[in-house]
């Protein structure tokens, strides 16, 4: 992907409203006005384990200019998991295996959401999926990990996470050779685009945002807030 960097069109692919995320206090009026204000391209509301109806979802986007796209983080045995081409909550997708299956029957994606969010710090070690602390010294060991046959993309970028947490899970992505994403992870208004995916164009519907996806069209980038919008890399500072 070689495009400069004002040319991208940017997505907040992972945020929470109080409309379904009891944890959130973003109102839905607040996230359009402060789409609006900061110019994002697309905003992908993303609740615990439920989501919008797609009528209310298109009736909230009204004039904004704003894509206002669907998708839910669902809680699965390894982790928090986004899910992008579902209706609804269907019983049984707790187990990520079942998730995949599912989402395979809808044609959608998965993506690891903040996978190394604490397991680096051998404190929290005991979290760990493989009951084994994580060595940052090591993203090929990491990357053997099974949530990561399971799913479409990485979110190599969560503005919920510390620096060391996401550069390790940009080095798993790039030693998988998987897609790249990054989202907000916002529950109030002032952290929406603190992060956002690029695209290499427009997108209009969860299908073109599905398939840009799926054949790696995206990255991870941030700036957007400060209008220095620039991919991600291990060496960029925070911003």
């Amino acid at each position: 992907m070689t495009k400069q960097a004002g040319s991208y069109f940017t997505v907040d692919l992972h945020l929470h409203t109080n409309r379904g995320s009891s944890d959130s206090n973003l109102a839905p009026k607040d996230l359009v006005d402060r789409g609006r204000a900061i110019g994002i391209g697309a905003v992908c509301i993303t609740e615990h384990d439920n989501m919008w109806d797609s009528r209310e979802m298109a009736a909230m986007a009204g004039d904004s200019g704003i894509v206002f796209l669907r998708g839910m983080e669902v809680t699965t045995d390894m982790g928090h998991v986004g899910a992008f081409g579902l209706e609804r909550y269907v019983g049984g997708i707790y187990k990520l295996a079942e998730l995949r299956r599912v989402i395979d029957l809808e044609g959608g994606i998965l993506i690891a959401n903040h996978p190394f969010r604490y397991k680096l710090d051998p404190r929290f070690s005991f979290i760990n999926p493989d009951s084994e602390p994580i060595d940052p010294a090591y993203p090929d060991r990491a990357a053997k990990l099974r949530i990561f046959e399971l799913v479409d993309a990485i979110e190599v970028l969560n503005g919920a996470c510390g620096e060391d947490e996401n550069v390790f899970a940009l080095k798993v992505a790039r030693h998988l050779g998987i897609a790249e994403v990054a989202g907000s992870d916002s529950h109030s208004a002032g952290s929406v685009g603190c992060v956002t995916t690029l695209l290499e164009g427009p997108i209009k519907d969860e299908r073109e945002l599905i398939d840009a996806i799926r054949s790696r069209r995206c990255r991870a980038g941030r700036g957007l807030l400060k209008s220095a919008l620039a991919p991600f890399e291990p060496t960029q500072s925070a911003s």
